[in-house]
């Protein structure tokens, strides 16, 4: 799929993975087994298990979470952990006391400061200048 949309005519030649929950441990690991992703970010998410050991490769990346039932902080941390080990700079953005899922809530200051922060960094990262 990463071939299709880099072939686009519109393809700046670089592509950008957005997960949120199990999405996000998709895209965590699409983005290690492809070293054609430029940029990752994952809201409330992180890395499979199973592919932990086998990661040789992260995109830089930036990870959202804080009061999370589903998926405890300590997934995102582990991710940047694992992250940096391999080379990425890696962020994660604490938001205190935002639960699963908070940056759907149209009138919550934080969720405008979750995707203002999303859309700067794809920006940064895969912009062609």
């Amino acid at each position: 799929m990463l071939s299709v949309v880099l072939a686009g005519a519109d393809s700046s030649g670089r592509i950008g993975l957005l997960g949120f929950s199990l999405g996000g441990y998709v895209a965590a690991a699409a983005a290690a087994r492809d070293e054609r992703v430029s940029a990752l970010a994952v809201l409330y998410g992180g890395m499979p298990d199973k592919i932990t050991p086998q990661v040789k490769h992260l995109p830089p990346m930036k990870l959202h979470c804080e009061a999370d039932r589903n998926v405890p902080l300590a997934s995102g941390e582990a991710l940047v952990r694992l992250g940096k080990s391999v080379g990425a700079a890696a962020e994660i953005v604490r938001y205190p006391g935002k639960a699963h899922g908070f940056d759907f809530a149209d009138n919550d200051p934080m969720t405008a400061d979750a995707v203002n922060r999303v859309a700067g960094f794809f920006q940064v990262r895969l912009n062609v200048a």
